[in-house]
């Protein structure tokens, strides 16, 4: 009796040690997946970041530019069609 008592005891200390290891399994391989797409949140974020520096150092150009007197003359002529005095524009046009 003694010996199916040791038996049936071992098997239920076993089975206890078995679920206890998917247990933790189940639990660690959870946060992992946490991990890994906290991960690429952190990637894509960076990428991002990158892209907005290149989009501010571009646009810090563009301020420097806007800040020299032959450029502003330049959109003044093209874009807003302004002459110095003295000066006479002549812009041609289609004939339909």
């Amino acid at each position: 009796m003694s010996g199916i008592r040791s038996l049936l005891e071992s098997k239920i200390t076993w089975a206890i040690i078995l679920l206890f290891i998917f247990y933790i399994t189940f639990v660690f391989s959870e946060k992992y997946a946490s991990i890994l797409e906290l991960r690429v949140y952190i990637y894509e974020l960076n990428n991002e970041i990158k892209g907005l520096e290149e989009e501010n150092q571009l646009l810090a150009e563009k301020i420097n530019l806007l800040n020299t007197n032959p450029y502003v003359e330049k959109l003044a002529r093209e874009e807003l069609d302004m002459v110095n005095p003295n000066e006479i524009l002549y812009k041609a046009t289609k004939n339909q």
